[in-house]
Formats: C-alpha cells, sequence, structure tokens
C-alpha cells in the first residue's frame, strides 16, 4: 500500500501545492519538490519533500520560515 500509484501521487501533489505555495509567498521560483521510495526494511515507503534550489531562497527559508509557512496547502 506505501507505494501504491496513488499514494504516490497524492503525496507528490501535496508536495507540489505546497512547493507553489512557498514560490508564490517568497516570490521566487527556487523551492522544488523531490520525491523517491525509502530503504526497503523491509517495505520501504514512499517520501516527498520540498528543497531550497538556490541561494536566495536557502536565505528566505531561513528568515521567513516559508516552506513551514506554506504546509496548510498541502493538505487535502
Amino acid at each position: 500500500m506505501r507505494r501504491l500509484p496513488s499514494v504516490i501521487s497524492m503525496l507528490e501533489g501535496s508536495a507540489e501545492r505546497i512547493a507553489d505555495a512557498a514560490n508564490s509567498m517568497s516570490g521566487m521560483d527556487g523551492y522544488l519538490t523531490g520525491s523517491r521510495q525509502g530503504a526497503k526494511k523491509p517495505q520501504g515507503r514512499w517520501h516527498a519533500s520540498i528543497v531550497t534550489a538556490t541561494v536566495e531562497t536557502m536565505r528566505d527559508n531561513a528568515k521567513h520560515d516559508t516552506i513551514m509557512k506554506s504546509i496548510d496547502a498541502g493538505r487535502i
């Protein structure tokens, strides 16, 4: 169940909405998403993440906590 396409799609969609909200809030396009399967010990859960891809977004996130303020956008 942890690797079903519907679960992966839901996780990636939430991450995209959070990154879009962070980009909108900051006025930059440096918040990106990533997605991968974790270690298979034994199952391997799917992970989605939001990262700062530029120095400007790293500074913005450090100063304004932009990703945390954008978390609500990822809720269903």
